[in-house]
């Protein structure tokens, strides 16, 4: 039961990540200033709402299915952090802030980092 929730949790994390990831690229490719997406709101609080908000599920479905036995939480924690870093070395070739960048780059890192620690304690039982 704590494999299913955090499977849940990963897949609504993985949603608001690729649903942050299309706002992003669509304001890209329609404003100039790259600051109103299909979402209209500000890159801050798009990031704080959709991207910490991933990060957040992340860490909570980790921390569910810790002793639990599941190969699916840990690719899914990989595939979540992969995004983030993924975005954040987009975002970095598009002239956004470096702290900005190195702080998520470093949550990226954090989830790809959780999906190692879950591989080793899945491979222990």
């Amino acid at each position: 039961m704590k494999t299913k929730i955090s499977v849940i949790l990963l897949f609504i994390s993985l949603a608001l990540l690729i649903i942050y990831g299309a706002d992003v690229m669509f304001a890209q490719s329609t404003s100039p200033d790259g600051k109103s997406g299909f979402l209209q709101m500000d890159h801050a609080i798009r990031g704080g709402v959709f991207g910490a908000g991933a990060v957040i599920l992340s860490i909570i479905a980790f921390a569910i299915s810790l002793k639990e036995r599941s190969t699916l939480v840990a690719l899914l924690l990989f595939i979540n952090g992969g995004l983030i870093i993924a975005g954040m070395v987009g975002a970095a070739q598009d002239g956004a802030s470096e702290s900005s960048t190195l702080y998520g780059t470093g949550l990226g890192v954090l989830l790809v980092a959780l999906g190692v620690v879950k591989v080793f304690i899945t491979r222990k039982k």
